[in-house]
């Protein structure tokens, strides 16, 4: 799993485990990174991150998640989310 996000998040999935989670504040950012993935990696990136790389729309294992917690109208959003990303209902 590959994260590419803003400070926050992906410095909060370091945190949590993920090694490779790299913080996206431009293109350039941006581009580097996608040089670091494998078209089958799994990708969860930040919805403003997705803006600035169309090259995403190539990958068939992206996640795109809102960028604030406001976002979500509920925690139910955020399971079916990481259901459909993981393939298995985990307790948020």
């Amino acid at each position: 799993m590959i994260i590419l996000g803003n400070p926050q998040f992906a410095t909060g999935m370091k945190l949590a485990g993920i090694r490779e989670s790299y913080v996206i504040r431009t293109r350039s950012d941006a581009l580097d990174a996608l040089k670091k993935i494998k078209p089958d990696d799994f990708i969860i990136v930040n919805v403003s991150v997705m803006n600035i790389m169309q090259e995403l729309k190539e990958y068939k294992n992206v996640v795109s998640l809102p960028d604030n917690v406001e976002d979500f109208s509920s925690v139910d959003d955020l399971k079916e989310i990481i259901k459909s990303a993981v393939g298995i209902e985990l307790n948020v």
